[in-house]
């Protein structure tokens, strides 16, 4: 799946969501998002270390994992969500460039 569907849109609201290696369960990266965003990291063309780990893991024939966290509920409490659990993961593990929103 690379998109959802509107009706699932409408339902999930904004949401936050996790990346995970799907070898090791390892998650990698934290997002917050609305609609059709947490996929938007699988078309990326950056350098970034993000883009760097998915690149990896599909080279050795695999996706990424994409779990929804939280959804259904309004952005500020979308990036509360996702400060904490960059926090709680540290951040150092994480391939997030920065801590979360404040």
């Amino acid at each position: 799946m690379n998109n959802f569907p509107p009706p699932i849109i409408d339902s999930l609201k904004y949401y936050v969501y996790l990346y995970v290696d799907p070898e090791n369960k390892e998650i990698f990266y934290v997002g917050k998002g609305k609609g059709n965003r947490c996929f938007s990291h699988l078309n990326d063309t950056s350098e970034s270390a993000k883009v760097q780990r998915i690149k990896k893991i599909r080279s050795r024939e695999f996706e990424p994992q994409i779990e929804i966290l939280i959804h259904g509920v309004d952005e500020n409490t979308a990036l509360r969500v996702e400060a904490a659990v960059i926090d709680l993961m540290d951040i150092s593990k994480l391939t997030n460039k920065v801590k979360g929103h404040k």
